[in-house]
């Protein structure tokens, strides 16, 4: 009979019911070796760091619910009523809606404390009520880390928490410091302004120190079962090693000598219904040209809003094509407002593009000096943008210019970065963004 059970549950998928004739017995959650150690983990301190598609925001959800009833039964055997006050964070309220709040609420519903027995989802209040009056789990974004000032809590939960800043992430931290609560990071490894972030700067040294308090458990994407294993493979053998550990086994390894080490901080995805308000929020529109024939001709498009921020929504990228036609393809509009192109010095192709109707100037330099001169000093600019957080790229629409970013580096000698002028290599789409941004940022083209 156990072992007929047994087979019975190995038939389930993540999330169904082990009976659906009663829903009483729950559903399955069949969790990997690492997934377990975070669930058990008792530390104040746990970081669940994991290769994309690896589990880690599902096992932060059930986590979460062991939190609950902990809390719970804690003030219960103190011979309170039972309450609990939680808070699950993600860097900004957009990504709490796509994956972390749905997520966190199919492990909580057909529980004790699920929406059957009477807990309630209140989207325009972010949180969620516990049934009885038990208590509130609140949500919110860590875009605006003064908003997180204030109020103690049971647990924190940041869901892809190494994107979030230090100061947010402290405030965060400071939100459990009366009740010694535990905190849980989930995270794919980020390179930020800060490097890898708090988690590897502060946490990382204390638990490899064995301190008690802290608990790092790294796990790669295929520690997931349902993660497929030929897209493991295929990304292993095109990506560079470095990248490839720190994506798919959620490990601490960055190619050393990035020109843009902190361009994924600027990425950000977008439904087509939010694409379009980012699109109706710009009063300017511009675009990069990077001209090229068997290495690819590269463009790149967006628009400024009333915050001075570019969004970057529009990408070509194509080898082996005239002129001609990527003057046919190219938009010369976006919502009836012209597209202002600048482009690489190649007269003759600039002068084609305009004769397909496009509006395009050749890309400002700071100086008139050495061409590394004026290449420093367009890299200077993007990098600008970046820190300022000025700078949007759409990843979804984008794929060139994130690749590239991940690769684009500058010579290295006897272990030391030497030059200033970065390797001439896979940069085409990042050559039309310097373009673009260089045009944009200095007042006048010549």
């Amino acid at each position: 009979m156990v072992l007929a059970e047994e087979q019975h549950q190995a038939q389930l998928r993540w999330g169904q019911f082990l009976d659906p004739n009663d829903i009483s017995k729950g559903k399955h959650y069949p969790l990997h070796d690492y997934q377990k150690q975070v669930y058990v983990s008792d530390r104040r301190y746990t970081a669940a760091v994991a290769g994309t598609g690896g589990g880690k925001t599902a096992v932060g959800s059930i986590w979460t619910v062991r939190q609950i009833n902990d809390a719970l039964t804690r003030t219960n055997q103190r011979n309170q009523k039972p309450f609990c006050l939680g808070f699950i964070v993600a860097p900004t309220y957009k990504v709490l809606l796509r994956a972390t709040i749905p997520t966190f609420l199919d492990a909580i519903d057909y529980t004790a404390i699920g929406m059957q027995a009477g807990g309630r989802y209140l989207e325009s209040k972010s949180y969620y009520e516990l049934p009885n009056k038990w208590g509130k789990i609140w949500f919110q974004g860590a875009d605006n880390p003064y908003g997180l000032e204030g109020g103690q809590f049971d647990f924190v939960w940041m869901d892809e928490g190494g994107q979030i800043e230090k100061k947010a992430f402290n405030a965060l931290i400071g939100r459990t410091g009366q009740k010694q609560a535990p905190i849980l990071v989930t995270t794919t490894p980020y390179i930020t302004s800060e490097g890898f972030g708090p988690i590897h700067k502060e946490w990382y040294p204390r638990f490899k120190a064995n301190d008690p308090d802290y608990l790092i458990v790294h796990f790669p994407s295929i520690a997931n079962p349902a993660y497929p294993k030929e897209e493991y493979e295929r990304q292993k053998r095109s990506l560079p090693p470095e990248i490839f550990q720190a994506r798919y086994h959620g490990l601490f390894t960055a190619v050393e000598g990035l020109v843009y080490p902190s361009f994924s901080t600027s990425l950000i995805q977008l439904d087509p219904d939010e694409l379009k308000s980012v699109i109706n929020s710009c009063y300017k529109f511009v675009g990069g040209i990077d001209f090229g024939w068997n290495d690819p001709f590269c463009a790149l498009a967006g628009g400024i809003d009333h915050d001075d921020t570019l969004w970057i929504f529009y990408e070509r990228y194509k080898s082996l094509t005239t002129l001609e036609e990527h003057a046919h393809q190219l938009p010369k509009t976006v919502n009836q407002k012209p597209i202002l192109w600048f482009a690489d010095h190649n007269p003759e192709a600039i002068h084609k593009l305009k004769k397909g109707g496009h509006y395009v100037k050749r890309a400002p330099k700071y100086s008139r000096g050495a061409a590394s001169s004026a290449i420093l000093n367009g890299i200077l600019s993007v990098n600008r943008r970046i820190k300022l957080q000025k700078l949007k790229i759409v990843q979804n629409r984008c794929p060139a210019v994130v690749a590239e970013s991940e690769t684009y580096i500058y010579p290295e000698k006897n272990e030391e970065i030497i030059g200033d002028k970065p390797l001439d290599k896979d940069n085409h789409a990042l050559d039309a963004l310097r373009y673009l941004i260089t045009g944009l940022d200095i007042k006048k083209a010549v």
